[in-house]
Order: structure tokens, then C-alpha cells, then sequence
């Protein structure tokens, strides 16, 4: 089953009933890269590339969140739910709702 993800932006626009049915998947910080390329400095790892279960690379990330710096992460919140169906009608009406970057994202086959 597909899943909707989205960032803080459309989320803090969305119903409290709606908020509910979806799950904080993590919060994002500048800190909290600079750790994950230390940590993987000291093992030797030079080649070493972020990447999460919602994110292939730290530029997808930026883009979603409108950013083009790891430096203006502040805290922000990406958040996912399943969904059955997702039509070009539900991504417009997502869409409107994101004013920074591209704030919503399907993963999985539709």
C-alpha cells in the first residue's frame, strides 16, 4: 500500500482530526547531519551519502522542504500515513497545501 508523506508545512494546515491519522516519521536538524557525517567520518567512511526510508539523498530532503542548505533545517517534521488511492485530484489538492519546496511525497506503487 502506498504512503503519503508530507512535511510540516502541510501538516500544521491540516484539521486536528486529520492530523491523527498520520505519524511522525522524523524531525530533521542541521545537528543531526553534521553527527551522521562524523559518525561515519570516524568509521573511515569517506564515501559516505545520507539517505533515509523517505529520502534517496540530503538534496531530495532540501527540496522537499523548500531549503538549500542543511544549515536552514531548524527541527522540521516530516509525517506519512497509508493510503489506498492517490489521483492526480488528491496531489492537487495536497499540493495547494504546500507553500516551501514540494511537501508531499508517495512511496510505493499507486
Amino acid at each position: 500500500m502506498p504512503v503519503l508523506v508530507i512535511g510540516w508545512g502541510v501538516y500544521d494546515k491540516l484539521p486536528e482530526e486529520e492530523q491523527q491519522e498520520f505519524a511522525l516519521v522524523r524531525r530533521y536538524n542541521t545537528a543531526y547531519f553534521y553527527e551522521c557525517y562524523e559518525y561515519e567520518k570516524a568509521k573511515g567512511n569517506k564515501n559516505y551519502e545520507w539517505s533515509d526510508r523517505c529520502f534517496q539523498s540530503q538534496e531530495e530532503l532540501l527540496e522537499f522542504l523548500g531549503y538549500e542548505m542543511i544549515e536552514d533545517l531548524n527541527a522540521d517534521a516530516v509525517y506519512a500515513r497509508r493510503v489506498e488511492t492517490f489521483t492526480d485530484v488528491d496531489q492537487k489538492t495536497w499540493m495547494q497545501l504546500s507553500e516551501g519546496g514540494n511537501q508531499i511525497k508517495m512511496i510505493g506503487a499507486i
